[in-house]
């Protein structure tokens, strides 16, 4: 039954391959795995079917025109995972929100109507993956809502290369397994208020965009010599800095090295 199942798999595959041609470029990377997909109900029907079962492509035609209501349901219920992660972390860490509610008189002001950013766009959204594999011994931070939609760290259908050479691997049906990083949302929150920008409402986007050229520089490591003539200090775009510190656990002190000017955080 085995090699009938990875025959089959092999078959959702090809068919998976021609469905990802009628989707634009942009969004292929938030696809989930094959394996993903064949864990569905109505593909994992056919893949599941008797050995005296014919299945072919036409089997699983039906289950393709699903897909897109499948994925969509999929990623709402990753995204509330994510946001319920946010939320059992601050609310340990925090009292009752007393925020004032939209048109509320605060000490003689209006507070404002607009709506604030989504908790999983902001730039204090870290996560850390905690997939743990032999291949990979760095845990990959995550930052925001796109970051982890278009995360995939674990190999298709149980198929890992490494070396040039491919091993088998046994891997679960499931997207990565998450974590809300408290350590590496602190460190975000310094990193974005030392550029001038409001850690409350400041995306990884905002971020992207504002600290594109800006560096920062870790107060802690000492320099190094790159060649006999020069000793020099690494200098990290932002989130490379917020990996660096949390993987080390630096204080979050650093400078933060503009083209033009010198930012002491």
């Amino acid at each position: 039954m085995k090699s009938v199942r990875a025959a089959r798999r092999a078959i959702i595959r090809r068919s998976y391959q021609k469905y990802q041609k009628t989707l634009m470029p942009s969004q292929w990377k938030y696809l989930p795995r094959t394996l993903d997909i064949c864990a569905l109900d109505p593909f994992a029907k056919g893949l599941d079917a008797g050995t005296d079962v014919a299945v072919t492509a036409a089997n699983f035609k039906g289950a393709f025109r699903q897909l897109p209501g499948l994925l969509s349901a999929g990623s709402d219920a990753r995204k509330l995972h994510a946001h319920s992660l946010i939320k059992i972390a601050t609310s340990a860490s925090q009292p009752a929100s007393s925020a004032p509610k939209p048109g509320e008189i605060v000490e003689g002001e209006t507070a404002s109507s607009s709506s604030p950013p989504d908790a999983l766009d902001l730039a204090t959204a870290v996560f850390i993956c905690k997939e743990v594999s032999w291949f990979d011994c760095i845990e990959p931070y995550l930052f925001g809502w796109d970051d982890i939609a278009q995360h995939h760290c674990k190999p298709d259908l149980d198929l890992v290369t490494s070396y040039g050479f491919q091993q088998h691997m046994e891997h679960t049906p499931a997207p990565p397994k998450i974590y809300f990083s408290p350590q590496g949302s602190e460190i975000a929150a310094t990193v974005v208020r030392a550029i001038g920008l409001d850690d409350q409402v400041a995306t990884v986007s905002d971020m992207d965009a504002t600290a594109k050229d800006i560096r920062f520089g870790c107060s802690v490591c000492p320099p190094f010599n790159r060649n006999i003539a020069a000793w020099t200090k690494a200098g990290y775009n932002w989130r490379d800095f917020v990996c660096s510190t949390c993987l080390f656990t630096f204080p979050p002190v650093s400078n933060a090295i503009s083209p033009r000017s010198y930012i002491v955080m």
